[in-house]
């Protein structure tokens, strides 16, 4: 059996599609499963086991990843997010079985066997809806019942992992990482209540690891300037994805957004300390980090919208403000005990 499954996003969203290759291979362990992905998650998703990656381009066209798709004669596909290039690649590569949400009038066309889902109504994690296209699954009603994210490491992650740490001077001390950014893809708190947090665990006895990605190079600069003794993790120290992985591992605990680092973190096995805005689309029941070690703040607000915040035009704007650093201070040491 050749089985391929697609997910194609964000690195949050690949993360949580994990579980459905953990329960492929439990099924069917004489299986070749191939995962198609963004190239740059690729360095913690090198599984090994029967599982090939299949690198994804936006900019390829359908008739391009249609004949990548085809040369691998497979028999079946879960398509896990119904995106217009691959859904329609999969089809035009014949492959048999085609399993994707219903959700869309496309996707009546190009799924033959799939379910219908309404994800937008959050009535499950998004690691379950993606679950549920390959067998039904049952709502869990606690983080001890989620299933749990798969990410693979590597010898050569750990020592970069390591070297950093030796070099920060944290190779023998208990140390907390902070992700202040979020990519656009959540409403997030503003970095000075994240400098404040920072500021309290430093006062705690803990050293203070700040990540970034790429693009966040500002964001870490001016965190360095308001926490000096903040110990930045940014791009220009060449770890790669699977090395923040690795210190990710060897951390206390982390402290970001409901975004990829979040979940890479839960996913190594770390406490982590979410922080998530009140709308209804963005909940954590559907997007929580998939770990029983975590403690979560959203605003205790009744957000009036689902889909997109008014803005200053909500009667609880800036609801993100209301977090509250000694609280979150002391929630975050929890989580360390």
């Amino acid at each position: 059996m050749r089985i391929l499954v697609t997910r194609t996003d964000r690195l949050g969203d690949v993360i949580l599609a994990t579980p459905v290759l953990r329960r492929l291979r439990e099924s069917d362990p004489d299986a070749r499963i191939s995962f198609l992905v963004r190239k740059s998650w690729m360095p913690v998703l090198a599984f090994g086991e029967g599982i090939d990656l299949i690198p994804y381009d936006p900019e390829e066209s359908v008739s391009s990843l249609s004949a990548r798709l085809k040369a691998g004669s497979f028999d079946i596909a879960y398509v896990l997010k119904d995106e217009k290039t691959v859904s329609w690649a999969v089809k035009k590569a014949g492959i048999p079985v085609r399993s994707g949400p219903y959700s869309t009038f496309r996707s009546f066309l190009l799924f033959n066997e799939g379910r219908f889902q309404r994800r937008s109504q959050c009535l499950m994690h998004e690691a379950e809806y993606n679950l549920d296209l390959v067998s039904r699954v049952t709502p869990a009603d606690a983080p001890a019942e989620l299933p749990r994210a798969w990410v693979a490491t590597s010898i050569h992650a750990e020592e970069r992992a390591q070297a950093f740490l030796v070099r920060a001077g944290l190779a023998e001390k208990p140390f907390l990482v902070i992700h202040p950014g979020s990519s656009g893809s959540a409403r997030y708190v503003r970095p000075e209540k994240l400098h404040g947090l920072a500021a309290g665990l430093l006062k705690r006895g803990f050293a203070v690891v700040v990540s970034g990605g790429p693009l966040e190079t500002g964001l870490l600069q001016e965190f360095k300037k308001a926490v000096p003794d903040a110990i930045l993790l940014g791009s220009a120290e060449g770890l790669e994805l699977d090395g923040l992985a690795g210190v990710y591992r060897k951390a206390r605990a982390v402290v970001a957004h409901g975004t990829g680092p979040l979940h890479l973190a839960a996913a190594v096995g770390t406490p982590v300390f979410a922080v998530f805005p009140p709308l209804f689309v963005l909940s954590e029941k559907r997007w929580g980090p998939l770990t029983e070690n975590r403690s979560v703040w959203v605003p205790d607000v009744e957000c009036p919208e689902k889909y997109r915040c008014r803005g200053p035009k909500c009667v609880h704007f800036d609801c993100m403000d209301r977090f509250e650093i000694e609280t979150a201070v002391r929630r975050v040491e929890e989580l360390c005990s």
